[in-house]
């Protein structure tokens, strides 16, 4: 068998049904080997590499599994690096694999050659470089399992372009089953300890993060904080960790603080953190913790050993929590009190129409009338980019692994990312992307391939005509009169939209939203709002310094 076949034997018989790729001739062997194997893989052809990483990222990051990226050396490989570390960052499993020049031609600059385990090793788990096509068989079983063992991420496979019609003998071999760090003696006694701290607090609160959003991780999160009656912050972007109407939800970590929340950290007497890695914005650059007494739950040993909690344990979130919740007592009081009146708080925070605009638009009310339209499984993408500030603040999640996009502030995501979201769902509920117009103009042309694929997502555009996080800054700093190279000139975004195939339609207030909206999600097939909206509107916050 050609290596190029026994590779797509590998990856399918793992688990990988989707791929998105840009064709390159240093793979031509892997690409027959999935037009053989249609019904079991299906391809993605993308506009830029970057578009696949960006899908491959939505995708992971709802189904807990990860897509494949197929993508030619260093331009492609480096275009499509924006994917590989906001997966990296958010804890989501992604393979990709790097048709690269012949074996003997590594290392002598070749055309289009870069060194893939230089360039990508600080963005991913792994970067498998193979000596022979059986190794790199291998390596690409391997990598898949790699990507989602513990504290899941993306991982390189470097393919040369004379691996993939190489002829090798090929069996399948034995399938080895991901590991999940669970309760061991060790970790037993840490968490003894743990508890023993915990019994004491009156006023308990819990930051919740990335390895805490997938089924069991949130459902054991919630059983462990009922048991405490502790408010559960979401860290940033992972407001859909626990149901926003529930009780025990204190609002999420934004890159603005916000007073109450602010109280709350100040006022906790201990501070559990699950599943959180700890980003800059969530640690407000790692001074949010400073003076607390505090517990982190991970998976990943290098994530605790970057902090000083009091107890570390080392655990998936769904054993960890468990083990806890039942060696705690029940409910006190005063704490349930902390709790409600935390979540009563967050409540106020989040009704619309509760921040000024200057504008006709109000995307508080968008957000808000978005929520009521919507099914509870409907999922939500956010652009990088001030404008999906709004979104965070006052749109609710309410159901599991029904938020998207990345915390690395990776603008471009969500059109691509909506995408990957979509094909991961695959059950007909709504995907929604809100994008800037910054972030659209980056990717945007993959909403070409939704229409190609008739992937019916819904991408929303808040067009501001400014880079808005920017130029906010700039003029606080510089002068009201004193902008530069942050304002832009958006071109006719509707105009666009029909010329990739999509509908469309353009919202100038918040009167026409709703309408607009509902029209958009009866149609059957990809479709396109543009939303203009006023450029001082820039986020719901006041002149707080950002955590970033």
């Amino acid at each position: 068998m050609e290596a190029g076949a026994a590779l797509v034997e590998i990856i399918t018989d793992a688990g990988i049904d989707t791929a998105f790729t840009v064709p390159g001739e240093s793979f031509l062997p892997v690409l027959e080997a999935m037009r053989l194997n249609r019904n079991r893989i299906r391809v993605i052809s993308v506009r830029q590499e970057g578009g696949g990483s960006l899908a491959a990222h939505g995708f992971g990051q709802l189904t807990g599994r990860p897509a494949a990226v197929f993508v030619s050396r260093g331009p492609g490989a480096t275009n499509a690096s924006i994917g590989l570390h906001a997966a990296y960052q958010d804890s989501i499993p992604l393979v990709m694999f790097v048709g690269h020049v012949r074996s003997h031609m590594i290392g002598r600059e070749a055309f289009q050659e870069i060194d893939h385990a230089t360039t990508f090793k600080s963005m991913a788990k792994a970067v498998f470089v193979p000596s022979t096509p059986e190794e790199m068989i291998s390596m690409a079983k391997e990598a898949i399992e790699l990507s989602m063992d513990k504290r899941p991420g993306p991982v390189v496979v470097v393919m040369p372009r004379d691996f993939g019609d190489a002829e090798i003998d090929f069996s399948t071999g034995s399938e080895k089953q991901n590991s999940q760090t669970g309760c061991n003696t060790e970790i037993s006694q840490q968490c003894d300890d743990f508890v023993k701290a915990l019994k004491n607090s009156k006023f308990p609160l819990i930051i919740a993060g990335e390895l805490a959003r997938q089924k069991k991780g949130r459902s054991a999160l919630l059983n462990f904080a009922n048991k405490l009656a502790a408010p559960v912050l979401a860290a940033y972007r992972c407001q859909d960790v626990i149901d926003n109407y529930d009780e025990h939800y204190a609002g999420h970590l934004e890159i603005n603080p916000v007073k109450y929340q602010d109280s709350l950290i100040a006022n906790a007497d201990f501070i559990v953190v699950v599943g959180s890695r700890l980003d800059g914005i969530t640690s407000r650059e790692e001074t949010l913790l400073s003076d607390k007494l505090w517990a982190h739950i991970h998976e990943d040993n290098l994530v605790l050993e970057r902090f000083d909690a009091k107890f570390k344990v080392t655990a998936s979130v769904a054993s960890a929590l468990s083990y806890l919740t039942n060696r705690l007592d029940e409910q006190k009081k005063e704490t349930v009190a902390w709790r409600d009146d935390a979540h009563e708080s967050y409540i106020n925070f989040s009704s619309p129409g509760s921040y000024p605009v200057f504008g006709e638009v109000d995307l508080s009310i968008i957000a808000d009338q978005a929520r009521k339209r919507l099914p509870d499984n409907a999922v939500i993408i956010t652009d990088g980019g001030s404008y999906a500030r709004w979104i965070h603040r006052f749109f609710k999640f309410k159901a599991p692994l029904t938020q998207g996009g990345s915390a690395s502030g990776a603008m471009g995501a969500a059109v691509p990312g909506s995408i990957g979201a979509s094909l991961a769902t695959n059950d007909g509920r709504p995907v929604i992307a809100f994008c800037g117009d910054g972030g659209f103009m980056m990717t945007g042309q993959e909403l070409s391939t939704a229409v190609r694929e008739n992937i019916p997502v819904k991408i929303i555009v808040c067009d501001n005509n400014v880079h808005g996080s920017i130029i906010k800054g700039q003029l606080d700093k510089y002068g009201a009169s004193n902008a530069f190279a942050t304002v832009m000139e958006s071109p006719d975004f509707v105009k666009i939209a029909e010329g990739y195939g999509a509908a469309v339609w353009k919202v100038e207030s918040t009167a026409t939203w709703d309408r607009s909206f509902t029209q958009a999600l009866d149609h059957n097939g990809p479709a396109l709002i543009h939303i203009k909206f006023d450029p001082r509107d820039i986020a719901p916050y006041g002149n707080e310094k950002d955590a970033v």
